[in-house]
């Protein structure tokens, strides 16, 4: 009798487990993550109370869209939920909010985020308004299901829409106010449209230390002077969300905080720490009339903009590269030292023109990775003490992105010294056919002086079995050749006497030498290889064709 179907068993770590200690454990990146998620319901507001002990209750309101009571079961229920999905990998924005707010990337994208309440207290409580109800619910961990959830009371009338999360503290509170006002101040003060109140206080840039913030000018000639305030986090954050390059005009963000578009992913790379950690905000006051009605871009051919963008792009990389030059002192440092056999064999000049070009590939390209950069400047060095120089480069440049991947499958298999001898021996065998064909075909060949000589050195087009030096030109049996034909005197014989020159044809003998298997000494011929050439305008018929066997029968 089959047994009944058994549910599966959790451990009281499978939350921590699933949703990742930081957040589960960790009170900074839990709050982050409790407004990030106000971000994603479209909020222009965001109140937080603060605990300072335990027992203390922290509680997080958004003015955002809200959840009916279907969507927060659905959402909130479904374990790795995939917002991206389901609600796309942007905010939905309220109806009252559209005209501050224009397209708003989410942060969110599995639902892990909504269970850092968790690292405060268990249990806590979601109370979400839309659509003129309100509704509240209860989570906490549960053994047989993981998450237990429970809707307290009943459906109430509203004309409020947003969520509150709340819970009464039972950990140590980790975070002072003040260091919770300068997490939330570093990371949400890219959007004048999303502004957090901690405790009733709004959170300014005022709450962000002097040390994590700095403020430079971009002169731009003809338009102005852009201030950039510039934000360091000081460690590096999980993604790259909110960090980049964030445009304001008029209090108001257009588009969005982000590395990504107008050019400015090649400032750095959005996958090293620096990217997950500077903020720069632009005042752009200056551009008001190249901004798109929908708030969510420049004009891209706005003539003020491009001058613009030029300059504050430079004035960024100026300070990126200022940041980062200790860092790129260190990696020349090591770049330098693995290339210095190499090194040694060039001039002073030339030295000074590879350490210029390993710089400016670091400031240039910021996203070449070390390893690579360094066996680069190895092969340059080797290109500048090279008879080629560079040449090689401009052959590298001419190719297509095939055939490099071709030459690099190519090189793998092959050392270039093997490559070279094979290429060689292919470029002499082609030349050799190209020469035979043309000599065949036409009526001026010496077969002596011209023909001949070629066969002897292409007798591999007979067979693999010919692929060997030991081949030979047999003099002797040349002669019998032409005792057979009584032209022992021949003037051609004397000329080449590896040939048998004869009245209507020339004939080449080659032998492979057989070699005693007791003492190695030569006792003879182990194959024997006729070639005889016949003269122009000769009719090739059976008594042409059988005349090399009477050299056979004679031998």
């Amino acid at each position: 009798m089959p047994g009944k179907k058994q549910p599966a068993l959790f451990e009281d770590r499978f939350i921590e487990s699933f949703v990742g200690s930081s957040i589960y454990s960790d009170q900074r990146t839990a709050i982050i993550e409790l407004i990030a998620n106000a971000w994603d319901a479209g909020a222009t507001e965001v109140q937080v109370s603060w605990p300072k002990n335990i027992g203390d209750v922290l509680s997080v309101r958004d003015n955002g869209h809200g959840m009916t009571e279907i969507q927060f079961m659905k959402r909130f229920r479904t374990l790795a939920y995939d917002r991206i999905k389901e609600q796309t990998g942007f905010a939905e924005i309220p109806a009252d909010h559209a005209q501050l707010i224009g397209k708003r990337p989410a942060f969110g994208r599995n639902g892990k985020g909504r269970l850092g309440s968790f690292a405060f207290g268990d249990p806590f409580f979601v109370t979400t308004s839309r659509d003129g109800f309100r509704n509240q619910f209860q989570i906490n961990k549960d053994q047989t299901t993981v998450l237990a959830f429970q809707k307290v009371g009943e459906s109430e009338v509203t004309d409020f829409h947003g969520t509150e999360i709340s819970v009464t503290c039972q950990s140590r509170i980790s975070l002072s106010e003040d260091d919770a006002r300068k997490e939330i101040g570093m990371r949400f003060l890219t959007d004048p449209h999303f502004e957090v109140s901690l405790n009733g206080q709004k959170i300014t840039f005022a709450d962000i230390p002097e040390d994590h913030m700095d403020v430079i000018d971009a002169e731009v000639p003809g338009i102005g002077t852009f201030s950039i305030r510039v934000i360091d986090i000081q460690a590096a954050d999980k993604n790259t969300q909110q960090h980049g390059i964030a445009w304001h005009v008029k209090n108001r963000m257009v588009g969005e905080c982000t590395w990504k578009g107008s050019g400015s992913e090649h400032l750095i790379d959005g996958r090293s720490s620096a990217a997950k950690r500077y903020i720069f905000i632009v005042n752009a006051d200056l551009l008001e009339q190249a901004v798109t009605p929908d708030w969510n871009s420049f004009y891209p051919t706005d003539p003020a903009y491009k001058k613009s963008l030029s300059g504050i792009h430079k004035a960024i990389r100026q300070h990126l590269l200022s940041l980062t030059k200790g860092q790129r002192e260190d990696a020349f440092a090591e770049i330098e030292n693995a290339a210095r056999p190499q090194l040694k064999k060039l001039g002073l000049v030339k030295r000074e023109k590879w350490e210029n070009f390993i710089k400016s590939v670091q400031e240039e390209c910021p996203s070449i990775a070390q390893d690579d950069l360094q066996r680069l400047s190895i092969l340059l060095a080797t290109l500048e003490s090279s008879e080629s120089k560079y040449g090689l480069i401009e052959l590298l440049a001419a190719s297509t992105a095939g055939q490099l991947d071709d030459l690099h499958g190519l090189l793998q298999r092959w050392d270039v010294d093997f490559a070279k001898i094979v290429l060689d021996e292919i470029e002499y065998r082609t030349t050799l056919l190209e020469r035979l064909q043309s000599k065949v075909l036409s009526r001026a060949t010496d077969e002596v002086q011209e023909l001949q000589p070629l066969f002897h050195r292409g007798l591999w087009i007979f067979g693999p079995e010919y692929e060997t030096i030991q081949f030979t030109s047999n003099k002797g049996m040349t002669a019998v050749v032409q005792s057979l034909f009584k032209d022992q005197q021949g003037s051609g014989s004397r000329d080449r006497p590896d040939f048998a020159i004869l009245p209507d044809s020339t004939v080449g003998l080659y032998s492979l030498p057989k070699f005693s298997d007791d003492d190695g000494a030569e006792i003879g011929i182990s194959r024997l290889t006729i070639i005889e050439l016949k003269k122009p305008e000769i009719p090739i018929g059976a008594e042409q064709k059988n005349q090399a066997w009477k050299y056979v029968w004679r031998f």
